[in-house]
């Protein structure tokens, strides 16, 4: 059993993105212009040592992408003025990492990206990450398998056939940025893919090249808000806790031995299936109304000394009356000091600043 990251994307905020980079940019302009001319012909272009086809079409806050058997990097033709839209994307492919294991080759992309775009990272986004597991073990014997013997908090399942055998299943969907996973027959499938240079890594690793299969999950950027995972770096930390949430409370493949299915035993391999990133450290994956709300609760010793000084300056000990007349100096100050900003406005800019 082997286990890495098999697809990532993020995202670069990088300081006077369009001051300092105004010749790379230009330079891809007429790049991508000479691919619009021909686009029966990839358009190669040598940045830095390494090769990249530019595509001759954009994305979305996006001007230009470049894509090899190992990143794709979009650029954005100036910064733009949205704080949230950062002027560099990037994803690692499936090959890079696996080659490197997923540490490395974020490092190596990371030495690259700085080598070739002018300006310190100032910020980083995480928007997408595909965390699998290979193993030879994982076997469908049963009907029961494919439509019973699952137990989790996903709503939607499908089911995949070939030649009147199942090759795969999907639980969850993807519609929501969050979490959606795929458990398929990979020896099968890289035979379509082309990506035979598995079976080295399969053989190194004394697995049967002809049985194994991939339980992936791809979770996407609602899924790191809810569990402020910002950038690269905070997954690496939570890499273990993650998998081991997806694989015990989204998902447990089971045996029915119970009527009451939370009862229900975890088949053997699944268990190990558990296991595949305990390499990686344990850190405790909580979400982010939970950390605002134990955030809140330390506020409360603070408050409760405040409205104390301040009621005892009020001459009242009734909190009621406190409070009332707290909400009237409240509204005073704003009008005074704040230029008469409604009070909502400011817990709307608050509330926007935590959860953004």
């Amino acid at each position: 059993m082997i286990s890495n990251i098999d697809s990532i994307f993020f995202s670069l905020d990088i300081k006077d993105y369009d001051k300092n980079n105004s010749e790379l940019l230009s330079y891809l302009e007429i790049s991508k212009d000479e691919a619009k001319e021909n686009k029966t012909v990839d358009k190669i272009i040598e940045l830095n040592g390494k090769k990249f086809i530019i595509l001759p079409n954009g994305a979305r806050f996006h001007a230009y992408i470049l894509h090899n058997d190992s990143m794709e990097i979009k650029l954005g033709q100036a910064r733009s003025n949205s704080k949230n839209n950062y002027p560099v994307s990037i994803r690692i492919k499936s090959l890079l990492l696996w080659e490197m294991g997923f540490i490395n080759a974020y490092m190596f992309v990371m030495e690259y990206i700085q080598s070739l775009i002018k300006g310190d990272v100032i910020g980083e986004k995480l928007s997408r990450a595909d965390l699998c597991c290979h193993t030879d073990k994982f076997k469908i014997e049963t009907l029961e398998d494919i439509y019973e013997n699952w137990r989790g908090t996903f709503r939607k399942v499908e089911h995949y056939f070939y030649n009147r055998k199942l090759n795969g299943l999907t639980f969850g969907s993807f519609e929501d940025k969050k979490i959606m996973c795929r458990i398929y027959d990979k020896s099968l499938e890289i035979k379509t893919s082309q990506k035979t240079w598995f079976n080295d890594i399969w053989q190194q690793n004394n697995m049967d090249i002809e049985k194994v299969w991939n339980i992936e999950f791809q979770l996407g950027r609602t899924f790191f808000k809810e569990y402020e995972i910002e950038n690269v770096q905070d997954l690496i930390i939570r890499l273990r806790t993650i998998w081991e949430h997806l694989t015990t409370r989204w998902i447990s493949f089971i045996i029915h031995d119970d009527e009451n299915i939370s009862r229900c035993s975890t088949k053997d391999v699944w268990k190990d299936i558990q296991k595949a990133y305990l390499d990686y450290a344990n850190v405790n994956l909580i979400k982010r109304e939970k950390q605002v709300n134990r955030n809140a609760e330390t506020l409360i010793p603070l408050l409760v000394g405040v409205l104390t000084s301040y009621g005892a300056c009020k001459n009242k000990i009734v909190l009621d009356k406190v409070i009332k007349d707290f909400k009237e100096d409240l509204y005073k100050y704003l009008k005074d000091k704040k230029g008469n900003i409604p009070i909502e406005k400011i817990f709307y800019d608050k509330l926007e600043f935590l959860y953004s």
